[in-house]
């Protein structure tokens, strides 16, 4: 019988230690990783919180190539609000905006820009010294397409250079002063007749700037109005921009 007990105790002992291999086994097997199961190295991207998606440029304007007669004045207002879609290159400081915006350019000035009947053009008309008004104001409006290429530093740093095509939508003028005819009357009108100027535009600007603010500047090389038909007046303007988001 006692020979029975101690075969009977090997058995279990080998049981026991048979079981506990097998279950080491196991849980090796559990805890290895595999291709699937490793985890991947990935990097975050850091968050742009100022995307340029809805942009405002504040700007003077200086008219290029004005006749020497006329004399306008020293602060010519404009803006451009943009809305622009911004596609952020994966893993990159840069992107790529697209988007459609509006411009709007004043030109305060002593000369009345009517059409010549006589030869077809466009021409300033100074008025003369002794007129007086209140008012003399040429509003230039254009609706464009603007295309961008944007560099953005983690630290807030950015610049964009961009390309804008337009439709001129509007060339206008107003006057509230004398009537330059009959100096004792007062006119006060909106010339909308601006004949011979151009359909579209082309413009070329570039900011700079950090998060949310920008210094601006822009250049028209198309003129306003057909060659040889009005003066070859251009807007190049220098500003501000804000990204309001």
């Amino acid at each position: 019988m006692r020979f029975d007990f101690l075969n009977e105790m090997r058995r279990q002992i080998l049981t026991v230690m048979l079981l506990l291999v097998c279950g080491g086994s196991m849980l090796t097997a559990q805890t290895k990783e595999t291709p699937y199961t490793a985890p991947k190295d990935t990097v975050d991207e850091p968050l742009v919180v100022f995307r340029d998606r809805l942009i405002m440029d504040i700007y003077h304007t200086f008219w290029m190539n004005m006749p020497t007669e006329v004399a306008h004045m020293k602060f010519d207002p404009g803006f451009t609000v943009s809305a622009i879609w911004d596609f952020k290159i994966k893993n990159k400081p840069i992107a790529i905006g697209l988007g459609v915006g509006v411009t709007y350019n004043t030109q305060y000035s002593n000369a009345l820009l009517q059409y010549d009947q006589e030869s077809g053009n466009m021409k300033y008309y100074v008025l003369p010294e002794d007129t007086k008004y209140n008012l003399l104001k040429m509003n230039y409006l254009n609706v464009n397409v603007p295309l961008e290429f944007r560099y953005r530093h983690p630290n807030g740093f950015k610049f964009t250079v961009g390309v804008r095509g337009g439709y001129i939508a509007e060339i206008s003028q107003k006057y509230k002063g004398d009537d330059p005819a009959n100096p004792a009357d007062t006119l006060r009108y909106k010339n909308l007749n601006f004949q011979n100027k151009m359909k579209y535009n082309i413009d070329v600007y570039t900011r700079i700037g950090w998060k949310f603010v920008d210094v601006y500047y822009c250049f028209q090389p198309t003129p306003l109005f057909a060659d040889s038909k009005g003066p070859k007046i251009t807007p190049m303007s220098i500003g501000f921009s804000l990204s309001i988001f």
